[in-house]
């Protein structure tokens, strides 16, 4: 994987890989002696762990702004994630084409555009993507993006905070929120949303995303638009 994401940044003509580490000790050593704007670190490495390295980075002058690749097991390491600096997070599994702007938007600041309303573009996006607009799961999937665009950290904390959080805006339970997401996002799969170009780059292309998933591409779709 390390090396499928080497190779794609490498043919980007605006980047340029200039390490590599397999741990978060050598991680650290190699920050010590290249410049670089964006760090990309998981949170699962041996030796020293995703987690380790930001308080490291922390107490250091000047720093790279830092994507953390995660599959969120557990909320309380997304928390703590964001509370040592992460600025951005990226949920497993992600396509290449998707970490690439995530790196453009760490780098050059991009700001989603303020003509529509951002509202607006979500529903259009979810529509157009083919979730249908007259189902809950369409207005759960809203809100969740809607939410996530506001605090980038809620995405690991999906049961904790998110469901419950539009649960209670709605009078329903977090188990239902998640039900009515799933349901929505299957039946638009099922129907061909795979094939949106939104997707593009999804390693599994066969299997439904799961609703984290879902939230993180749409979410990041918005950022970029």
């Amino acid at each position: 994987m390390v090396e499928l994401i080497r190779q794609h940044l490498s043919a980007q003509e605006d980047m340029e890989v200039v390490c590599v580490a397999y741990n978060g000790e050598s991680c650290l050593e190699k920050l010590g002696h290249v410049e670089t704007d964006v760090l990309l670190l998981d949170i699962i490495m041996p030796h020293l762990d995703g987690l380790g390295v930001l308080e490291a980075l922390m107490n250091q002058k000047s720093s790279p702004a830092v994507i953390m690749l995660s599959a969120f097991g557990k909320d309380e390491v997304s928390q703590q994630a964001v509370s040592l600096g992460a600025a951005y997070f990226l949920l497993k599994p992600f396509s290449l084409d998707q970490l690439v702007n995530k790196i453009r938007l760490v780098v050059n600041g991009v700001q989603p555009s303020q003509a529509e309303p951002v509202e607006t573009k979500v529903g259009t996006t979810l529509r157009e993507i083919g979730i249908a607009p007259h189902i809950k799961g369409f207005t759960y999937l809203k809100e969740a993006v809607l939410l996530v665009l506001e605090r980038e950290d809620l995405l690991g904390l999906i049961t904790k905070e998110l469901y419950p959080t539009i649960a209670r805006k709605h009078q329903t339970t977090a188990s239902r929120v998640e039900r009515a997401m799933r349901h929505a996002i299957k039946s638009a799969w099922k129907e061909g949303m795979n094939e949106h170009t939104l997707f593009n780059g999804r390693i599994e292309q066969e299997k439904s995303p799961k609703n984290s998933e879902f939230i993180s591409y749409v979410s990041n779709h918005m950022n970029g638009s």
